[in-house]
Order: C-alpha cells, then structure tokens, then sequence
C-alpha cells in the first residue's frame, strides 16, 4: 500500500490525499444506495442545519428560540449547503474536504516530529485513512470531522511554537483552538488545561519568559471566546459561553448516577427529568411545570446545579461511573456507528443503553445473540483498535520529550472530558489522529532500524571482511 503512494514526496502526499477522499466518498455511495439520505443524518443532524438556515436569516436561532447551546463553528460551514438548497451533497463534500486536510495536517504533524524519514506521515496519514470513527463520521452531517481538522491545526501551530516561541506563533495557536472550541465546547477547559505545559515548555526559554507566555495565552484565549459569551447573555441572560455542561450534568452524569441508586436504565430516568432535543419542549414541563415561565438561562441554570448536586452528593459512585465510561470511550470499536447508516442497526437505544445499564460483557453477549454479523465485525475492529494502540504506545518511545508529553496531555484531557456516562466511539474522533500519528512514528522506525540492518549484513559487515 505504502509503495503505491509514489516515490517523490510530494507525489505521495498527493495521492494520500486522493485515497482519504476517495474511501470517504466511496462509502457515501454505499450508505446512500443503502439508506438513501437519511443515512447521513443522526438526531442531531436537523439542528446544526436549522442554526445554518437560521444564520441565513441573520440570527442563529432554533424555531425563532435563539441557540444557546449550540456553537456557530459547524452551522457557518453549513450556510453554503443550505443556501445552495443541497445540504447532504455539499455538507459531505465539505466533510471529505475537512478529511483531506486533516490528512495533510497529520502528515505535517508527523514530519515535524519525524523530520529525517518521511515514511512516519505515511503511515500515520494510512492509518487515518482507515481509521473506523473519522471513516464513518466523515459521512454524517456532524461536527466531528470538521472538530477534527481544527484541533489538529492547533497541535500543529502549537508544535511549532515550541520550536520558535514568538508571540505570532502564541497567537496563531491559541487561535486555532478557540475556533476549534466555537465547532465544540469540549475544549473550552482545555485554555486552563494547557497551562502547565506553557509555564513548562519549550524547556529554551527562561522561566520568566514560559510564565508571560502561559499569561498570554489565557488572556488571547479569553478574548477570542468573550464575543460569543456576551451574545449568549444578551439573548438569553445565560452567563458562560455554552450551557451543554448544564444539560449534560443533568440528563447523562446525575441521571447515570440516579438509576444506580434507583435500579432503572438511564433512559428511564432521563425520561422521568424530562428529556428533551432542540428547545424545552412539554415533555419535559409536564415534569417541571413550576419552570414554564422561567428562561432558557434559569432552566439550564437549574439543571447544572442540580446534575453537579447529585454528582456531590455520590462521587465515589460518580467516579466509578465516569472511569466506567472513561473505559468505553477508548475500547468502543464503533461497529454499531457502521451499522446505522447501513439500516443494519437502530439509531436510538440498543446496545450503549445497554452498557450504560448492564456492563459491557452482558451487552456484548446480547449483541452477539441478536446481531451475528454485527458481532464478527466487532472482533474485526477491536482487533484494529488494539493494533493501533500497540504501535502508538511503542511509538511514544520515539518522539522527543517535549512532544510526548503534549500529545499525551491532550488525550488524557479528551478522555477525561468526553468519558463518563456519555462516553462514546464517536467522542474518540479527535483522539484517534493522534494515536495513527504516534503509530506511523513507530513503523517508521522499525523500517529504518531493517534498513540500517540490512545496509549493515549487506554492505558494511562484506567490506570489513575485505
């Protein structure tokens, strides 16, 4: 496969660019002729491009109710898909495009790290192509490639900072991750995150000068998101740039913690809060009729105090939980995320529900039972996702300190944030170039320690001799 990309770097570059765009569309095709166009969509599909039509219209709004808890990042990239009356041919051509460059920003990343052998972003760029979550996910009309692209534009920025820390390469990074926090929020925690590492890295500057910088960062960071906030609380009085963390507190992490305590699946008790999709709707006043005159602010406000209550209240209950989900998030192969869009499997319920309420064998043993060719596609992919951790966990031995210890830091900040009762295969989306990157790093250098080997057996060793 590898020789099949050319020769000339440039050529191989161009033609791994191709194979990314083509496997993606090529699925596409598949899906569509199995599903039609509904096979590009998931529950959350319709509200990404009701915020674009909205923003056509001048406002990004939901049913005239203005959006709060969606970001603007993905529904801009939308507006010409809709605009163009096309939303799932130009959305996924937009999606593969997203790909490709994430593609060309993992064979960058690997080259910086890797500048003697180019065979490193080979690899890395061949292992993305046929990674299952950023394969399927690119064929939905969802954040995650686009979220995808942008963090690996920071990491690239921010490696490049660390090998000429000025001010413009500061910004320029800190800016990639705002934007990649107005796709999704999940970074938004990541600004404090990053701290430690600027007053710690890159090791050639002074303290002093490592501790202005970190200072920087934040302030730059803040500044870039402080428009958004002030939208959201001029329209809805909601103090904070995304009230998700509200919603999710109450609906996923207090709910997982409340149907422990009372034996009911998550669903049930989901049900019982009043969850809803979008905006509130009745479901969820027949629950609560005491908030039918309160704001969008007060209600989230509500659900945020009273996720984190419940959570307070049992957190060694909570703690188990989120490593629990913590654990799915990194081990889910993603086959029921291949299955949907085929028809093959129901986009709502079935087996997360299950592993959120019965464990992961029992679930397992059930999909076996009722999806045979589902499970043989399961052993298929979690002997893939093995693989991949393998070569990425030996590959860490090959990178330089200071890399290592940023890649790590930001898959234990995306496991630790996108873990929990919601984790997902499909959270794992920002991870997984991360781990083909490493990988490719390895490969690259068992492939020169064979050359160096046979250089040696062959070349050197016969000359001594003579």
């Amino acid at each position: 496969m590898v020789r099949l990309l050319g020769a000339n770097p440039t050529t191989q570059l161009r033609n791994a660019l191709i194979l990314v765009f083509l496997t993606r569309a090529s699925f596409a095709l598949v899906i569509w002729i199995m599903s039609g166009p509904a096979g590009f969509f998931t529950p959350d599909s319709d509200g990404y491009l009701r915020c674009a039509q909205s923003l056509l219209h001048g406002s990004f709004s939901i049913y005239g109710v203005p959006e709060i808890y969606r970001t603007p990042g993905y529904p801009l990239v939308l507006v010409p898909a809709v605009a163009l009356g096309h939303p799932v041919v130009v959305g996924l051509l937009e999606n593969f495009l997203f790909a490709v460059a994430s593609a060309f920003l993992i064979w960058k990343i690997a080259e910086h790290l890797c500048p003697r052998d180019n065979r490193a972003a080979k690899w890395a760029v061949l292992l993305y192509c046929f990674e299952p979550v950023g394969f399927i996910y690119a064929d939905k009309l969802m954040t995650e490639t686009m979220f995808c692209t942008v963090l690996l534009l920071f990491i690239w920025l921010l490696l490049r900072f660390y090998s000429a820390a000025t001010f413009k390469a500061l910004v320029l990074f800190t800016v990639a991750l705002g934007c990649a926090t107005y796709v999704r929020p999940v970074t938004l925690y990541l600004g404090l995150w990053m701290v430690p590492l600027l007053f710690l890295f890159p090791r050639s500057l002074p303290w002093r000068q490592r501790a202005i910088k970190a200072m920087t960062f934040i302030v730059v960071f803040a500044l870039f998101l402080a428009p958004w906030v002030i939208r959201v609380a001029k329209v809805s009085g909601y103090r904070g740039f995304s009230p998700a963390p509200d919603f999710i507190s109450y609906f996923y992490l207090g709910a997982a913690v409340q149907g422990r305590l009372e034996h009911k699946s998550v669903a049930d008790v989901r049900d019982k809060l009043g969850y809803y999709t979008d905006i509130v709707h009745d479901n969820y006043f027949k629950r609560h009729p005491d908030q039918k005159g309160w704001s969008q602010a007060q209600i989230f406000q509500f659900q945020g105090k009273e996720g984190r209550k419940v959570i307070a209240e049992h957190p060694f209950l909570y703690a188990f939980i989120h490593v629990k989900g913590c654990i799915v998030l990194m081990l889910d192969p993603g086959v029921t995320d291949i299955l949907k869009p085929l028809s093959l499997y129901p986009e709502g319920g079935g087996l997360l529900d299950r592993v959120s309420d019965q464990g992961m064998s029992r679930s397992i043993l059930w999909f076996v039972r009722v999806n045979p060719g589902g499970a043989a596609l399961l052993v298929i992919l979690v002997g893939q996702l093995m693989v991949y951790y393998f070569l990425a966990l030996r590959g860490l031995g090959h990178l330089a300190f200071e890399p290592r210890v940023l890649l790590v830091w930001l898959v234990l900040y995306l496991i630790l944030t996108s873990g929990g009762p919601i984790g997902l295969a499909r959270y794992r989306a920002p991870i997984m170039p991360i781990v083909c990157i490493v990988a490719g790093a390895f490969i690259a250098s068992k492939h020169s320690v064979a050359s160096a080997q046979k250089v040696l057996r062959e070349e050197v060793l016969p000359a001594a001799v003579d």
